[in-house]
This record gives C-alpha cells, sequence and structure tokens, in this order.
C-alpha cells in the first residue's frame, strides 16, 4: 500500500470530527465555552524511548499514554491529538496496522480522537511524536509555579515498576525473577503507565503545582522547586516513598537496598502526579483519594531553603539525616 492507503486503512477510523476524517491538511476545533486549551508533545526515539526494532501497539500506548500523562497532571481532559511517523519504508505495512491498534485501545479508554498528523518513511531509527490537545476549566491549569512554603508534597501510585519493566522490554534480567502478578505489574508499568486522569478533581481543587512523574521524582519535584519560589526546598521523607510491594522486594534482594530504592525513585517513566498542596486540605485530600479508591500518598513538605546555594529538593531518613542522592533523574540532553 502507499502512503494515502495506510493512512485510510489505519489511521482515518481513529479519526475524530476534528480530524475531518484526515482528508484535509488541518484539524478544526471549537473549545468549549470557559475552557482554556492545555497543549504538550511527546517524541519517541527508537533505541532510546523504545527498544529497537519495535514499533507495534506497546509502543504507541506507551506514546499516547506519555502525552495523556502531561494533560493529566495539569487538571485538564484530553480531546484530541496529532500524530508524526517516522517509520523504515520496509516497516511501514507490516507494523502500521497493529501501531494504530494500539492507539485505538488508548484513545477509547482516555476519551480522544486522532486530529491529523503526517507518516515519513526513512533509512534510519524510527521516531514517533504526539502533540495532544486538552482542555481545562478557565484558569484552573495548575501549574509548575504556586508551591508555597509549608505544603504537602504528594505522590499518586507507586515508584519505580516502570524501571523494572524497561528492564525485561530490553532482555535484562532481574534478580530475583518476578513472580507471575509482579512480572505483569512491571510490564504494564511500563508499556502502558497509568496517567493520572483519575486524579482530575483533587488536583482542581486543591493542588498549587503540580508535575508528571516522567524524569524521576527527585527531578520532577526539583522542576515545581525551581519553577516556583526561588527560595523554597522540597524535603522528602524517603520512608514515605511509595513503592510497590514487587519493587521492595526487588530492592531488599540487592546488596544496597537504599541505593536500589533510589534507583527505582529516579529512574523515571513512571507517569503519575507529584503536587504540593496547603496542608489545611490534607484530611480532604486523604477522604477524597479513599473515596475515589485512589493510592496517594503524602511523602513530604516545602520548607524554607536552608541558603542561597542549598539544593531545592532534599530527601531525608527517619532521623532527619540528609541522605545523599547522586544521579536524581532522566537527563534529555
Amino acid at each position: 500500500m502507499d502512503e494515502f492507503e495506510l493512512i485510510k486503512h489505519c489511521f482515518t477510523p481513529l479519526a475524530g470530527p476534528e480530524g475531518l476524517r484526515l482528508k484535509d491538511d488541518t484539524a478544526l476545533y471549537t473549545p468549549p465555552e470557559n475552557r482554556d486549551l492545555v497543549i504538550t508533545l511527546d517524541t519517541f526515539v527508537e533505541g532510546v524511548h523504545f527498544p529497537t526494532g519495535m514499533y507495534g501497539a506497546d509502543v504507541a500506548e506507551r506514546l499516547l499514554r506519555t502525552n495523556l500523562s502531561d494533560i493529566a497532571a495539569k487538571g485538564g481532559s484530553p480531546r484530541g491529538y496529532f500524530l508524526s511517523v517516522t517509520l523504515p519504508s520496509d516497516k511501514m505495512e507490516k507494523w502500521l496496522p497493529a501501531f494504530a491498534k494500539g492507539l485505538e485501545t488508548t484513545q477509547a479508554e482516555f476519551g480522544c480522537t486522532l486530529w491529523g498528523g503526517d507518516t515519513t518513511a526513512t533509512s534510519s531509527h524510527a521516531v514517533f511524536s504526539i502533540t495532544l490537545v486538552g482542555d481545562v476549566p478557565s484558569g484552573q491549569m495548575v501549574q509548575r509555579t504556586g508551591a508555597s512554603i509549608g505544603d504537602d508534597i504528594w505522590v499518586s501510585g507507586v515508584l519505580g515498576d516502570a524501571m523494572l519493566g524497561c528492564r525485561l522490554a530490553t532482555n535484562n534480567p532481574i534478580l530475583p525473577s518476578p513472580s507471575g502478578a509482579d512480572l505483569f505489574a512491571f510490564e504494564a508499568a511500563y508499556w502502558r503507565p497509568e496517567p493520572a486522569v483519575s486524579f482530575q478533581r483533587i488536583l482542581q481543587d486543591y493542588a498549587t503545582a503540580a508535575a508528571d512523574i516522567s524524569d524521576g521524582l527527585m527531578a520532577d519535584v526539583a522542576h515545581i522547586m525551581d519553577s516556583g519560589r526561588k527560595n523554597g526546598c522540597a524535603m522528602l521523607n524517603f520512608d514515605a516513598l511509595p513503592f510497590s510491594m514487587g519493587a521492595e522486594g526487588w530492592a531488599d534482594a540487592q546488596n544496597n537496598p537504599i541505593a536500589s530504592r533510589q534507583a527505582l525513585a529516579s529512574f523515571g517513566d513512571d507517569y503519575g502526579v507529584v503536587f504540593t498542596a496547603d496542608p489545611k486540605n490534607r484530611q480532604a485530600i486523604f477522604d477524597a483519594a479513599r473515596d475515589r479508591k485512589l493510592k496517594l500518598t503524602c511523602v513530604g513538605s516545602v520548607t524554607s531553603r536552608p541558603d542561597k546555594t542549598g539544593s531545592s529538593v532534599v530527601c531525608v531518613d527517619v532521623e532527619g539525616q540528609i541522605i545523599l542522592w547522586p544521579k536524581t533523574g532522566y537527563r534529555h540532553i
């Protein structure tokens, strides 16, 4: 099939009315009244963001879900997305149907549709990119700025399962070998991360600042601190960091359980949300999470930075001693 036949076969069924059946070079979208647009973009490069030679449904689901995570962390609702596919020409016909199936599954779950995009053949590595459009009630987008001294710091879900799932996806052994349930959880965390859309009302009602956990907890908390008040310091409690039982078991079996937990928390790709909130709302946040059966953990608070050269994020043990943290998270360049 040529390019237009592939688009018609694979992607036209995914298009919403805004995408004009992919028969135009643009999309047409009228935002609802009293809603602000929120827009994000993520790019996946073969061999960097997904294993070499994998171009199917798993990669598509992971790509769209990581974009959804950005919108979710702002308290927004996804509406539509633009897709860019750069794939070796000899892989197009074989892999695009499976790739499209992954998009179909994910957009059906989260209520968004394809609005347009571009498909290009290459003789090099595959590159996939999505630009996602969402909206929030006017003036209610939760930005990275806004954290205040005294705010609590909250984390959704668990940390580190995606790191172990990435090892499995790239054929790096996990010792001890995970059980069937843990194996499934690790693989799902990497290939099908859960964007924090279920936390939308909690973020809109209580969050003063937020970011999705894509680069690692320490790094993403630093993004919040560095975007807000310059004298703020995030004080995280190491023993409060949330890990699954499977990840805890893996860390405890390593030579250095503390360093192993640091690795789990710093890897990134968790795609939960970290946010700050006024401590007066602590019980209301606990109650809201319990009522919705959501896992949410208070992991620290925002304090004054000790001095102008102090770190914007520190992690302490139960005795209040600072734990050295050699690698805070993923670096893109």
